[in-house]
């Protein structure tokens, strides 16, 4: 056993219980019926005093490898402090589950020598329930939890949502038993089944993103004459359109003037995708934060774009991402994760993502070859596209 420090265990003490059962706001379905004599009962946390805690002690790569274990006889104080090799001189982080029947499973970040405090809530015993926690692990990002919408789908057709809460946890009462699948709205691309009794169950469902959201793709077209288009997305290491402006449905098939004006409505296509990684972090640039506009607009036209699309991409993004002195730029390679099939062909495609991360102090970051001048003869398509990433 490694050094686990116990400083007195400080019990916490119970608070007074809160209400914790409310009627689910989703109805169950059950093919075209509605049935309103299923009254599905949300579950809420209930706070207690949890015994025989389990800590596991996981490192902070994105597929986690257990580092040690320990248990507690009750909820309180401890510090976990991990022998480190002799010259080491980086302090390592870790993720820590505390576990004990009956209770929703917490999840504690710190570093080594940390003090945490365990204190977990009681699953409420109720018929035919079912609880749980969702823990998303993020190749970048680490372990988020966050609320979330839920849907849980029996094979027979009873299906019904719910919500997380901050800590993504939920808990539903007099759920019909049987096997379900459970998909949150933000986890489009896993899915996990469980099977719920007449007991109160509980499980943690984990789940693996290798992957990214591209925001706010505008795809800008620019045909010489009034053209009908079509244009379908491919995505040949997997991925999804969650968002679409117009709707994208099983393609755009949209009439476009040379103006770039679509559907006489639209000024440009507009999509984001949930996508696997890698991305790349080598290459790129360091902007200065005093004066982003500047240095994106420099950026982008520098690349190609011009006029609307540089007052576009600077117009939603300076906003959003204003507030660092510093940013990472690095550019992804479109292609690879998004591929346009576009009829008529085009004879000019730019294509411009970029990866980008507030950063507090400069950094050496090496710059990609330049891209050369961006003829714009013929039908020509031009996009940007942004990955966020904020470093903890």
């Amino acid at each position: 056993m490694k050094n686990w420090i116990p400083r007195g265990l400080l019990i916490v003490p119970m608070l007074s219980l809160s209400v914790f059962l409310a009627q689910c706001c989703k109805k169950v379905t059950n093919g075209d019926c509605t049935r309103d004599e299923d009254l599905i009962v949300k579950l809420e946390p209930v706070e207690g005093t949890a015994k025989d805690i389990i800590l596991t002690v996981f490192d902070t790569d994105w597929q986690g490898t257990i580092i040690d274990s320990v248990e507690l006889a009750t909820e309180g104080s401890v510090v976990i402090a991990l022998e480190q090799g002799p010259g080491d001189t980086i302090v390592p982080a870790y993720n820590v589950y505390a576990r004990a029947d009956g209770y929703y499973t917490e999840l504690y970040k710190c570093w080594d020598g940390d003090t945490i405090n365990v204190d977990l809530d009681s699953i409420p015993e109720y018929p035919n329930a079912f609880a749980g926690t969702i823990f998303g692990h993020w190749e970048f990002f680490g372990v988020s939890l966050h609320a979330m919408n839920i849907s849980l789908t029996q094979m027979n057709g009873v299906s019904v949502t719910t919500t997380t809460d901050g800590q993504g946890r939920w808990g539903l009462g007099n759920l019909p038993t049987g096997v379900y699948t459970l998909i949150g709205d933000c986890i489009s691309l896993s899915h996990c089944e469980f099977t719920n009794t007449e007991a109160t169950d509980y499980d943690d469902f984990h789940f693996y993103f290798p992957g990214y959201i591209v925001e706010a793709p505008n795809l800008y077209l620019y045909p010489e004459n009034e053209t009908d288009i079509t244009v379908n997305l491919g995505f040949p290491a997997g991925g999804e359109v969650i968002e679409s402006e117009p709707s994208y449905g099983d393609g755009w098939r949209v009439h476009v003037e040379p103006n770039g004006l679509i559907n006489e409505e639209y000024g440009y296509l507009f999509y984001e995708a949930h996508l696997p990684g890698p991305l790349n972090s080598t290459t790129g640039w360091l902007l200065k934060g005093n004066d982003l506009e500047g240095e994106f607009r420099r950026l982008l036209e520098q690349h190609g774009f011009v006029g609307r699309e540089v007052d576009d991409f600077v117009d939603y993004w300076v906003p959003i991402l204003a507030g660092s002195p510093w940013y990472a730029v690095y550019q992804q390679e479109a292609g690879s994760m998004v591929t346009l099939d576009i009829s008529p062909t085009p004879h000019n495609v730019l294509r411009t993502w970029l990866l980008i991360e507030p950063v507090n102090q400069p950094l050496d970051i090496p710059a990609p070859p330049d891209p050369g001048p961006f003829v714009r003869d013929g039908f020509t398509v031009v996009e940007w596209g942004v990955f966020r990433l904020s470093r903890h």
